[in-house]
């Protein structure tokens, strides 16, 4: 057990820490739930309390609406693992907030042998790797998109699986599990038809996975690891001493923001009463579509699918010379929505593209596309929320009124910027959109 004072100092070493120095936010919500948890209050943590304290949202809000408070508290997660594995390795007791709540756990650790004052040190030769690297370098932005991938499809999995269990039930009682939204269900009708089931296709970027040179999927070519790579590794795998790391291509693996997008669609179009089914890109081909509703995820560059449609859409996501980057750019005026950046070059702000072409035919009648992209998965995932959400789709709709819309065209696409930190999303909000054919 810790007593109350021993619990203060983790927590205001945790505050007072380079990881959280520059975050005001990440610090603020640490320090509310902890103080909670002191004044044996934790039990009543939730996610409206937060959001509204914390994260200064409404009275009155819907967490189903915003996920802000999930977002925010997978990022407290990642803070708090990185924290204890690169700036106070040496903590006796650390802060543990569990994954599916809000409680923080005071978890005390046994002292590593092998780590002394931020220094990790390896076995390694001279020829494989440094001796003695200080500290741990930030990832650069790739390699953080690497990390956050690798996991994706054990989340997407679990993600999907637990809303199913909790709709089963609800099937049987013959309760809805949520209410039914007309705006939404409006807006999903091509793609969320009772008694019907949607094809879902997540592109599958072409990854390089770092991991134990061991590990062989499918015969596949194992190439060197690169010295800084056994640093990184080792901040939350295990690897022997004598380990030794390579590399491999994969097309296994999902960004986190694809696998958000995934399971916000899934769960949407079983509310709305239909069924989906999820198959990968590379199992589901142009051919695969024919004769079905589809919601496709990710980027063009990732997918050929996605490619295809959106190569004769006005609005699309592409690279820009000039800027070194995805936009999204505009055919029909040569103009383009750039992300913004930090001083440290991250992203600060993204765009998330959704294309909505409910004009296939087929000889069982009319056939919906839905496609959620964007500058990178987080892009993606902003689409697929701003789609999802009530509220913005009323936004949306009183400014198709402006142009004399009066309901959703049969075909669109609309422009989400995506405020983000640390490659997860924050919030979303209408930037543009395009009306492709309005009947």
């Amino acid at each position: 057990m810790c007593s109350l004072e021993h619990k203060q100092q983790t927590l205001q070493r945790a505050l007072e820490s380079r990881t959280f120095r520059r975050s005001e936010q990440m610090r603020s919500f640490l320090q509310y739930v902890c103080e909670a948890e002191f004044r044996g209050e934790g039990s009543a943590l939730n996610e409206y309390i937060i959001g509204t304290e914390v994260l200064h949202r409404p009275q009155g809000y819907s967490p189903a609406e915003d996920s802000s408070v999930r977002t925010r508290a997978y990022e407290l997660r990642q803070k708090l693992e990185r924290l204890y594995a690169e700036e106070l390795t040496g903590e006796e007791v650390r802060i543990v907030i569990p994954r599916g709540a809000y409680t923080p756990e005071f978890v005390r650790y046994p002292a590593s042998p092998d780590v002394e004052s931020g220094t990790v040190t390896s076995t390694e030769s001279s020829d494989d790797v440094p001796e003695k690297i200080s500290g741990v370098a930030r990832p650069t932005r790739w390699k953080s998109i690497l990390l956050l991938a690798l996991g994706a499809g054990i989340f997407m999995v679990a993600g999907y699986l637990i809303p199913r269990q909790s709709l089963a039930k609800s099937e049987k009682t013959g309760a809805a599990p949520f209410p039914i939204d007309p705006l939404v269900k409006e807006a999903w009708a091509q793609v969320a038809k009772p008694n019907s089931q949607a094809l879902l296709v997540p592109a599958t970027p072409l990854y390089l996975v770092l991991g134990p040179e061991t590990h062989h999927a499918y015969g596949t070519l194992t190439y060197p690891a690169p010295p800084e790579g056994y640093a990184l590794f080792r901040n939350h795998r295990p690897l022997p001493k004598n380990g030794r790391l390579g590399m491999l291509f994969t097309d296994d693996a999902l960004g986190v923001g694809s696998m958000d997008a995934v399971v916000i669609a899934s769960n949407t179009i079983r509310i709305l009463g239909g069924d989906t089914e999820i198959l990968p890109e590379r199992a589901s081909m142009m051919p695969a579509l024919h004769g079905r509703d589809v919601v496709l995820f990710g980027a063009p560059v990732d997918s050929e699918v996605i490619s295809e449609i959106l190569e004769t859409t006005p609005l699309t996501v592409d690279y820009d010379e000039n800027h070194k980057e995805f936009v999204i750019r505009d055919r029909a005026n040569g103009q383009v929505l750039a992300p913004e950046m930090t001083s440290d070059g991250d992203f600060r702000s993204v765009y998330g593209l959704v294309t909505v072409l409910n004009t296939r035919e087929s000889e069982h009648g009319g056939l919906g596309t839905i496609v959620f992209s964007g500058i990178t998965s987080v892009g993606t995932h902003g689409a697929a929320e701003y789609f999802a959400s009530p509220r913005s789709l009323k936004t949306l709709l009183e400014i198709f009124a402006k142009s004399g819309v009066s309901r959703f065209p049969a075909a669109y696409q609309v422009v989400v910027k995506c405020k983000i930190e640390n490659l997860l999303l924050i919030s979303e909000e209408y930037e543009t959109h395009r009306i492709l054919q309005n009947e």
